[in-house]
């Protein structure tokens, strides 16, 4: 028999899941019962979301307690069941693998961070969906089914949103393993940050800049660099001064938990901000996040500082990041390289929810795509007019759960499914 929890709320605290259990398969036959008899099911994995996305009025499911396995064969690497990426790093790094980008946490999971288009940074680097070769997903009448990049839903599949059914297990590209050091800077004057982003944003492997929109003091520029960067001198030309031990990421209370900065180290040790052993980020907070066409960056960016002073009383801090251009049909960068802009908000639904229809309508000349997994509040015929192949992508999920099963309200309100 399948065991059961109160399904709780996700990971910061600002969502109760309306669900009123989470089911809990051990293997693969649990897992095949608890979907087949379901008439609407979600999948819970590890809740760092920020809105109803992984909700139901039904069940929740999750693959806490189903085997994890990470199977590495060439330069390919299978990974089954609730496997965040710390848990997969050291394994790949051990073989003189690794992945090519990383998220600014790793304590996320490798499937529900490729569910949402979770990206991590860089201007030529894909987001971690991008590193999918195949899926393994059980549809909504327990059957397996293989989906790889010959077939024809994988372009849909990929950034799925728990759409097309459980996926069970995961195949990603690997790339040799590699060396990166990370440093912070201050003193960074935002006209310099704007006057150039794209060469700002792709001088070193991995850049982001942190900033509260009214306090240059307090802006920072966190870069990872290897051996291999075009520029990796080009923040200190600007006046970046290093950041000693005491690092604040705006008002966020790091409280010692970032990665080692100053001195070379593995890949996965640097390129998330957070170490894998600590609590990421504030905790206590909700995020919103948009992705703009990397060629508008310095125009969205005046647009969001021109109205900085609505929405600073909620605002923890503003991150920017860049992310390449990928095929994959739900992606925010399909066919297009993006400016992320990132908001770390208070942990006050009701404050966030007034601020961010601002935001919302200062980006609207960029044609933003929000992250799927975040806060925000445009309406769905806008999302779906910035992504071609969102009627594909309906199409694609209604053959392949006929029933309805794994379809919810938020799919219901964003993509018309």
């Amino acid at each position: 028999m399948t065991h059961t929890r109160p399904s709780g709320t996700n990971w910061s605290g600002n969502h109760r899941y309306g669900a009123t259990e989470t089911l809990l398969p051990t293997d693969l036959a649990e897992l095949a019962a608890a979907i087949s008899a379901a008439e609407s099911i979600r999948v819970q994995a590890t809740r760092h979301t920020f809105n109803d996305i992984g909700d139901t009025d039904g069940s929740l499911l999750s693959l806490e307690r189903l085997p994890t396995r990470i199977t590495l064969d060439g330069d390919r690497v299978r990974v089954e069941g609730l496997v965040t990426f710390a848990q997969l790093a050291p394994v790949l790094e051990a073989e003189g693998r690794a992945l090519h980008n990383l998220g600014s946490l790793p304590h996320i999971s490798v499937v529900g961070a490729t569910a949402t288009g979770t990206h991590g940074s860089g201007s030529a680097n894909g987001n971690l969906s991008s590193a999918v070769t195949a899926l393994e997903i059980m549809d909504a009448d327990g059957q397996a089914h293989r989906i790889d990049s010959e077939h024809a839903w994988f372009p849909a599949a990929v950034v799925g949103l728990g759409a097309f059914g459980v996926v069970t297990a995961v195949e990603l590209r690997t790339v040799p393993t590699y060396t990166v050091t990370a440093q912070a800077f201050t003193g960074v004057a935002w006209d310099d940050i704007v006057a150039d982003p794209k060469r700002l944003f792709a001088s070193a492997r991995s850049v982001s800049v942190f900033t509260t929109w009214g306090d240059p003091a307090h802006d920072l520029v966190w870069i990872k660099e290897t051996d291999a960067d075009a520029e990796p001198d080009y923040v200190t030309a600007l006046g970046g001064r290093p950041v000693g031990d005491d690092l604040h990421l705006g008002r966020i209370r790091t409280v010692g938990n970032t990665t080692e900065r100053g001195t070379p180290g593995p890949w996965h040790t640097r390129l998330p901000h957070f170490r894998a052993e600590a609590l990421p980020s504030d905790g206590d907070e909700i995020q919103s996040e948009y992705f703009v066409p990397l060629d508008a960056a310095a125009d969205a960016l005046a647009a969001v500082r021109a109205v900085a002073s609505v929405i600073d009383p909620v605002l923890l801090v503003t991150e920017l990041r860049t992310v390449a251009a990928d095929d994959l049909w739900l992606s925010p960068a399909y066919r297009r390289d993006v400016l992320a802009i990132h908001f770390t908000w208070r942990n006050d639904n009701a404050g966030v929810a007034a601020v961010l229809p601002t935001i919302e309508a200062a980006l609207a000349p960029f044609q933003p795509r929000p992250h799927w997994g975040k806060a925000f509040t445009m309406p769905g015929e806008t999302i779906r007019a910035t992504l071609p192949h969102a009627d594909d992508f309906v199409a694609a999920a209604r053959a392949a759960d006929p029933r309805g099963v794994f379809r919810n309200d938020y799919l219901r309100r964003t993509l018309a499914l």
